[in-house]
């Protein structure tokens, strides 16, 4: 069995925390981070961290130190690849820099990288991070989360069974007082795209009150709310399928989707599953479907996934080139807004 060397570059929440666990083999959390899907894989060492405060390495290391006591610091990413020769990167950093560390990944030693959601904050970043991928047969997956949870990827077989009919159109609902579109919002409308199975082709958008000065993302990582706007859009794709985008800030929380075929309606959230079919013109039936659980989910189902793919070929749920028409869509949306709410071709 190989044993693959990690580093993380990022040492932020979902880079490095670590999760309470009983002790015991059967018992423990899902992982919640890059570095607790490291070490929960038996496939998998962590050997380099890097980030640009060294108080936050100290901490990592207190806190991951029973685990990899031999992990070394870095406040330089180059020279941490360089000197570490990483087989898998992990790139957990503000989004404005994902593009430098994941192109010096995959020109380097890595064999496959993990990249924070969204992909980039520009197209341009966006495009020379898979080049660099793709001239370098590097797999590089970008975690947004929920295209490894298996009601979502069991809803998405059953749009592709055709026993609902044609996908017509999806309804996202978003709210809560991070309801913000660079930083829940990606996840949101990636799941649209992956629902959607299509290329976004056209778009109407409107932000947040307020963000009239809001032209580009800049990419400080959506900590503040005041910071990121919600937005609303309408999404056209090329093979028809209509998205509406619902997102507001607000004390109400949570998200769901509602995915409208010729023959009937898929309701899913994080929390419910159901099958709404017409039984009579005013009268739906409403069906609970079971879900199979996973193994992995989230981080630890993205690293499995990149594992699985180097050492059986195939592809990833969750590819860069995905993430780009998020990316695209996003971007979109502040054109829109800036051009009076007008169309804009993406």
């Amino acid at each position: 069995m190989n044993t693959y060397r990690a580093v993380i570059v990022g040492l932020t929440g979902i880079g490095a925390s670590r999760p309470h666990e009983t002790r015991g083999p059967v018992f423990g959390a899902m992982p919640p981070s890059h570095a607790s899907a490291y070490h929960k894989h038996a496939q998998t060492e962590v050997v380099g961290v890097c980030d640009l405060r060294q108080e936050v390495m100290d901490d990592f290391c207190e806190r991951w130190g029973d685990v990899w006591p031999d992990v070394n610091t870095y406040t330089d990413f180059r020279e941490m690849l360089d000197k570490e020769q990483p087989d898998l990167v992990s790139v957990v950093t503000s989004d404005h820099a994902h593009a430098d560390i994941t192109v010096a990944a995959a020109e380097g030693s890595a064999q496959a990288i993990l990249c924070e959601k969204p992909i980039a904050t520009t197209m341009d970043d966006a495009d020379r991070m898979i080049a660099a991928a793709e001239a370098n047969n590097v797999p590089l997956s970008i975690e947004h989360t929920r295209r490894w949870y298996p009601s979502y990827l069991q809803a998405r077989e059953m749009i592709r069974s055709g026993e609902m009919g044609r996908l017509r159109t999806i309804v996202c609902d978003q709210f809560g007082t991070r309801a913000m579109m660079f930083r829940n919002g990606t996840h949101m409308i990636d799941m649209m795209c992956f629902f959607a199975e299509a290329n976004p082709e056209w778009l109407v958008g409107e932000l947040e009150p307020g963000f009239e000065h809001f032209t580009e993302y800049k990419g400080d990582g959506g900590h503040d709310p005041a910071t990121d706007p919600y937005a609303s859009a309408y999404i056209h794709f090329d093979n028809d399928v209509r998205a509406f985008y619902n997102c507001h800030k607000m004390a109400f929380n949570g998200s769901k989707f509602s995915l409208t075929c010729e023959n009937g309606r898929i309701e899913i959230s994080d929390q419910k599953f159901e099958v709404i079919t017409p039984q009579e013109p005013r009268w739906w039936s409403h069906a609970a479907v079971p879900v199979e659980p996973y193994i992995s989910i989230r981080q630890i189902g993205a690293v499995s996934e990149l594992i699985h793919v180097l050492e059986n070929g195939g592809t990833l749920v969750s590819p860069a080139r995905e993430a780009r028409k998020t990316l695209q869509i996003m971007l979109g949306i502040l054109d829109s807004h800036h051009a009076g709410n007008l169309r804009v071709n993406l």
